[in-house]
């Protein structure tokens, strides 16, 4: 063996099989589905192979896959959306829409900070009460009375 083949470590030797899985799963992947399918999660599916793994160690992998699915996309293909002739009073609706929102979010705030308020209250009425309570079935001391002896 040359010097370079045993200064591979097993990481690196594992490292490198998983690239070939991966380079192997995507290129099943464009043959079988095109680019309609092409994501990370695909391809770790189709290797074997856990998604962090690649966006940690296989970024290039991850840069194949991107490159190939961009060439493989027709955008001339892809309908260009018409302008709505009425954008202005979409656009008014939609300002309305985010006002009444507004609005209503405010609402809830307040609901909200006013219960937690009655929760406070509640809660140190509760300790007040709960204080008391164990002031009530504390035993009495009577001072300067002697304890009644029982006979048994």
């Amino acid at each position: 063996m040359s010097g370079d083949k045993m200064s591979i470590t097993p990481q690196q030797k594992r490292r490198d099989a998983t690239a070939q899985r991966l380079r192997a799963a995507l290129a099943r992947l464009l043959a079988r589905e095109g680019s309609a399918k092409l994501s990370v999660a695909a391809l770790a599916r189709e290797a074997g192979v856990g998604r962090n793994a690649i966006y940690v160690k296989h970024r290039d992998v991850i840069a194949e896959l991107l490159q190939t699915a961009s060439h493989q996309i027709d955008f001339a293909a892809i309908p260009k959306a018409a302008p709505d002739p009425n954008w202005h009073a979409v656009a008014a609706e939609l300002r309305e829409q985010v006002r009444r929102l507004a609005t209503e979010n405010a609402r809830l705030l307040k609901r909200a900070q006013d219960a937690e308020l009655a929760i406070e209250r509640i809660e140190r009425r509760a300790a007040k009460l709960d204080a008391e309570l164990r002031a009530l079935r504390s035993p009495v001391h009577l001072h300067g009375t002697t304890p009644i002896a029982r006979n048994a």
